[in-house]
């Protein structure tokens, strides 16, 4: 990917930015998404069957189920809880964000630390932070060519003015 920084995005930043942009960019083609894609979403079946004391083993009801499992724990407009589907929540980088007590109490539903199946299903976490990363990586080199864009942008703006 490091490659992609010499490349000049600025007409497609343009297209999707710009005065006449609808506010979106679309990233296609990413080399290995197909694949990190796949490895995790054949693991959802095996996560959905594990026995129920495991995926309770999952759940974090301090963080209002944003990390690990959860299933019904969301409720629908109705106000029954969502059975329809089941959600396993993690941070794809940073295993544990913050050691600061403070923060963590304070937003426990975006300071929580990871809960992984390392024993039922260990490699959840890595086709997880597989994918994350390259999430990651693409959306870092997206804001590098943005940044690229509105640095010669403001040049031109000033140049001109």
């Amino acid at each position: 990917m490091k490659q992609d920084r010499n490349v000049d995005l600025s007409m497609k930043i343009e297209e999707g930015f710009g005065p006449n942009g609808l506010g979106i960019l679309s990233v296609t083609d990413v080399p290995g998404f197909s694949s990190l894609r796949q490895n995790l979403l054949h693991l959802s079946p095996r996560l959905a069957s594990l026995p129920e004391e495991k995926k309770k083993e999952l759940e974090d009801p301090n963080s209002r189920y944003n990390f690990g499992w959860s299933h019904g724990k969301e409720t629908l407009e109705s106000g029954k809880p969502d059975l329809f589907k089941g959600s396993f929540y993690a941070n794809p980088v940073l295993d544990v964000p913050t050691t600061d007590v403070y923060l963590i109490q304070r937003y426990p539903h975006y300071c929580g630390s990871n809960i992984w199946p390392v024993n039922s299903l260990p490699e959840l976490e890595v086709a997880f932070k597989a994918l994350g990363k390259l999430i990651l990586d693409v959306g870092l080199m997206v804001a590098y060519h943005c940044d690229q864009y509105g640095n010669i942008s403001m040049l031109e703006f000033l140049v001109f003015a």
